[in-house]
């Protein structure tokens, strides 16, 4: 796929190829690491390609961290209320992306950022030619940097977007009876004409601030949606998956369940269809109501809703049979599905219905690239634009052994038939391999104090292991709290994934619940008491670990995914021996070199075939004091490590 890549867009005209093919891609870069070093608008301009058509337009949306200035006040990097909005000249100025920030205290240090994918295609009648661009930062702490470019993949969309108005757009006080919501809510009249066949209602709606009861941000409450005054729709505003949140780990509150919008997530817009309940060229209203609700004291009643609701319209459908492959869950690097990988089987796929047609059956093929093939044969009822993520069933075969790092899968059939459009047909992600562990560890867990609700009597933990069919071949359940247990696992070969759930939600150690404790949880050796993994306790609702069990993945020369291999030395001070604790995304050589705090070696050596174990290196022989251990792995990467001697 041929793409187009332009630069920073601030002022001047760009050149642009418009005869480029179907599935081209231009890329424009609105803003590169701005830094936000204020509360407010963030405005600029941009001039974007005209007179071509887009199948899809994606917003990236990365966001980063720079080190303030000394002496800045507040450099928190918590989670605050961030918008894009694309500005025509002569429209309406429209919010096209909600993003709210993480709490990312840690980021800077950690050198971590986040690629916000956002599928804004719906504003493609207005992202083109001269532009208004507008980003608004609602912190009072700075310490973020931004960066925004926009992914336009030419060819035919399922629905050509006509227009995009506002209904409403603006924050309100929730509960406040001398300012009531509804005062601001009122029904408004649309109409649209051809060639607008279809009508959609968007709706970018998050709950902030709190009174007495902790509301808005922590209050559940639904809305009404009214066109001609006759309710056709009611939608609960929030989000009870925060705890999954798959930005993690973060510091802060990020566990909290939240009106609608999680710490480090896109608000996801909720979408009606009332194209039925609505006719081309007749007036129709709009109307939202609220949940009824009055603050209990009104002196700080300071509740409130971000509200922007959109008409958004389209032509009428292009394609009768079409599935797009929207993305691929796993395997991928991609940070935007952090907890589904990595994986060593059972690939995930996203895919959409593009076309009026109901589709009932679709057929894949996919394979590691260089590899054998494989196919599969979702069944199931997908309307219209509906979305479905497909498990493309037990894979061990495929990912045992390969010799690419390189995933692909396309559509073969749609109902037994060839679809209309082939250019969203294929999708490749890069990703790592997972962890191997050797056939006997030790499963190591301190529950905390946390009694379940869900299964009272109970600690709120649990774990269980998984192997490739879907069966349970490890678990531990209805545990005690403040209770230490060794479970000694000895597994076959396979492919497993462990599961470690908290049904309160967040964890086993959460600083804002110091009264529960801190649990603890981690793999070891059988042998030693040598950690393998040690898994962070503020894990929020669930920790997921894949792993492998005597299949060798092979070192490959040429692995273009990000490589994971490190080592600690355990223990350290160390005496007569210090282990090396590898971590390896595959097997390899590794060799090693000790020296003095003068550079000279004093001791070196080579371990074979190395997996994600410890490995004993003799230090009798070394007088007590500062050494590094220098690790030379066969992928390429260097990692040198402090040990002190001490005997």
């Amino acid at each position: 796929m041929k793409k187009i890549f332009l630069g920073l867009v601030l002022s001047g005209l760009l050149a642009f190829d418009l005869s480029a093919a179907l599935g081209d891609t231009t890329w424009v870069t609105i803003y590169n690491l701005r830094k936000i070093t204020q509360y407010g608008n963030y405005d600029t301009s941009a001039v974007l390609p005209t007179g071509k058509v887009y199948r899809k337009i994606r917003l990236h949306y990365i966001l980063g961290r720079y080190a303030c200035p000394a002496g800045t006040q507040y450099c928190g990097s918590w989670d605050y209320t961030t918008e894009v909005y694309a500005k025509p000249a002569g429209a309406d100025t429209v919010e096209i992306a909600r993003v709210i920030t993480p709490y990312a205290t840690d980021w800077l240090a950690t050198n971590r950022k986040n690629d916000y994918v956002i599928d804004v295609t719906d504003y493609s009648p207005i992202l083109q030619g001269a532009l208004g661009i507008g980003y608004r930062y609602e912190g009072y702490s700075w310490g973020f940097t931004v960066t925004l470019k926009l992914e336009m993949i030419e060819g035919t969309p399922p629905m050509n977007a006509v227009a995009a108005k506002n209904v409403y757009n603006g924050y309100f006080a929730y509960g406040k009876t001398a300012d009531p919501i509804e005062s601001h809510l009122v029904a408004e009249p649309f109409q649209y004409n051809a060639p607008a066949a279809k009508a959609y209602l968007k709706n970018i709606i998050s709950g902030h601030g709190s009174d007495d009861n902790y509301c808005s941000e922590f209050c559940d409450n639904y809305y009404n949606l009214k066109i001609n005054n006759n309710q056709v729709s009611q939608k609960q505003l929030w989000r009870s998956d925060c705890g999954k949140n798959e930005i993690y780990p973060q510091t802060g509150t990020w566990v909290y369940e939240r009106a609608n919008w999680c710490p480090g997530n896109t608000v996801i817009p909720i979408v009606h269809d009332i194209s039925a309940v609505t006719t081309p060229a007749s007036t129709f209203s709009v109307d939202i109501d609220m949940e009824p609700y009055t603050s209990p004291n009104q002196s700080n009643a300071n509740a409130g809703f971000n509200i922007v609701s959109q008409l958004i319209t389209y032509s009428a459908p292009n394609y009768n049979l079409d599935v797009s492959l929207e993305d691929i869950i796993a395997p991928t690097n991609d940070p935007n599905y952090y907890r589904e990988n990595t994986v060593c089987s059972n690939p995930k796929i996203k895919i959409k219905n593009t076309g009026t047609t109901t589709v009932t059956s679709v057929s894949f093929n996919y394979k590691l690239t260089g590899g054998q093939n494989n196919t599969y044969t979702w069944t199931g009822n997908l309307s219209f634009l509906e979305e479905v993520i497909v498990d493309l069933g037990p894979s061990l075969a495929m990912f045992n052994a390969n010799n690419s790092n390189q995933f692909e899968v396309a559509i073969d059939k749609v109902n037994g038939s060839s679809d209309q459009n082939t250019f969203n047909n294929n999708y490749v992600s890069t990703f790592v391999d997972v962890r191997a562990y050797p056939p006997s560890f030790v499963v190591y867990f301190v529950t905390n104090t946390s009694s379940s609700q869900t299964n009272p009597g109970f600690n709120e933990s649990s774990w269980q292991i998984i192997n490739e069919t879907g069966t349970v071949v490890a678990s531990r359940l209805n545990n005690l709290n403040s209770k230490t247990f060794k479970d000694t696992l000895t597994l076959p070969a396979g492919c497993y994934t462990f599961i470690a759930n908290d049904d309160g939600c967040d964890g086993l150690s959460f600083f804002a619940n110091p009264g529960a404790g801190n649990g603890t949880l981690r793999f070891s050796s059988s042998t030693t008491p040598i950690p393998y993994k040690t898994f962070n306790g503020d894990f929020g609702c669930q920790v997921i670990e894949r792993f492998t069990v005597g299949y060798i993945l092979p070192v490959k020369e040429n692995q273009t995914a990000e490589a994971r291999n490190t080592f600690q030395p355990y223990p350290n001070p160390a005496a007569a021996t210090v282990n090396l604790v590898f971590d390896v995304s595959q097997y390899q050589d590794v060799s090693y070199s000790v020296t003095d705090v003068s550079g000279k070696e004093v001791q070196s050596g080579v371990f074979n075939n190395v997996s994600s174990i410890a490995y004993p290196v003799n230090t009798s022989n070394l007088t007590n004091g500062l050494y590094f251990v220098t690790c030379h792995f066969y992928k390429g990467d260097v990692v040198t490590k402090k040990i002190i001697i001490t005997k």
